[in-house]
């Protein structure tokens, strides 16, 4: 695949203008999907595309598939063909062990969680509860992940949470930091191993308080019998457990490198089949080569733009969800 074809593509679409030379150019122009004016970003030598209103993105091939020119399978056999050629990459690191938080630790992360969901339903949450709803959560669903809201930026004693001092680069003690945004609890057994924060705006978009365990979102419903979807975020995977459930069972590592460890390979070992579905972008497409490489019941199933959460915003997942079942079980 050729830079200029990419920027061709787009081109033929909507009408673009380079902005700069960095990386090998990136591109602007109107969102020929949402009509966002200027918010249509391309950049041909990575070979990506993305709207920052209407949140689509994805590869020439995720192009192809939103504009009509590809079916999924098509699309499958398109990005198969391409990458048969590649080389495979390094064997893994043995992967370590995982263990959940101190009971510090879980203690005080109960406290949050609770504060936040009472928050998240009470009327100072009103705007948080009708984001995520936007995002096509029910309230059921909502309410079955135990999710909150923390309603204004924190910082806290580090040994509240039974962490050891710190310092910052002035030589200053370092808090723990709870920002404003969703509260996302992981529950595993009896065990609470962590709290992300989907901050409204900000990079990084998650934080969470440190201390806490790697570990693996949704790793409790897994069974020997039921499909895998494994995704990035932990709101794919709602939006997956949502429209999908009763197909597969979606799991979160909360990173492109996070679960990348003993218990949770063998935990998704169990599965009949693991459908890699991490983001449609270049560091997506670089951590599922980890996954493919550890877990010889895995296959590839790229979103066709953004995440899974995305497209549960545009499009019904679930006919991708089925595509992805029946390619690989015939």
């Amino acid at each position: 695949m050729t830079t200029e074809d990419l920027l061709a593509l787009v081109q033929q679409a909507t009408p673009l203008k380079r902005v700069s030379a960095h990386r090998g150019g990136e591109y602007h122009g109107a969102c020929p999907f949402c009509g966002g004016t200027d918010r249509f970003r391309v950049q041909p030598e990575r070979d990506f595309w993305a709207c920052r209103q209407c949140g689509k993105s994805g590869d020439r091939i995720a192009f192809l598939v939103e504009i009509g020119r590809l079916n999924p399978a098509e699309a499958y056999e398109a990005r198969h063909s391409t990458e048969a050629s590649l080389s495979p990459p390094p064997a893994p690191a043995l992967p370590e062990t995982a263990t959940p938080p101190t009971l510090t630790w879980q203690t005080r992360a109960w406290e949050l969680v609770v504060q936040a969901q009472d928050a998240l339903w009470s009327a100072r949450g009103v705007r948080a509860l009708a984001w995520l709803q936007r995002r096509g959560l029910t309230e059921a669903n909502i309410s079955r992940a135990g999710l909150g809201y923390q309603i204004t930026d924190a910082w806290e004693n580090r040994a509240d949470w039974g962490l050891p001092p710190e310092a910052d680069k002035a030589d200053k003690p370092k808090p723990v930091w709870l920002p404003r945004g969703i509260v996302i609890p992981w529950f595993i057994g009896a065990d609470l191993w962590r709290i992300n924060i989907r901050r409204p705006a900000g990079d990084p978009k998650y934080i969470g308080p440190a201390g806490f365990g790697n570990a693996l979102y949704n790793a409790d419903q897994i069974l020997p019998e039921k499909p895998v979807v494994l995704v990035e975020g932990e709101l794919d995977t709602l939006s997956l457990e949502q429209t999908a459930g009763d197909l597969v069972v979606p799991a979160a590592t909360g990173s492109v490198t996070g679960a990348r460890r003993a218990r949770w390979i063998a935990t998704l070992a169990i599965a009949p089949l693991v459908l890699i579905a991490f983001d449609a972008d270049q560091a997506g497409d670089e951590a599922r080569q980890y996954w493919l490489k550890v877990l010889p019941n895995s296959q590839y199933w790229r979103p066709f733009w953004g995440d899974a959460n995305a497209m549960h915003q545009g499009d019904s997942i679930r006919e991708w969800v089925l595509a992805g079942l029946r390619h690989y079980r015939t």
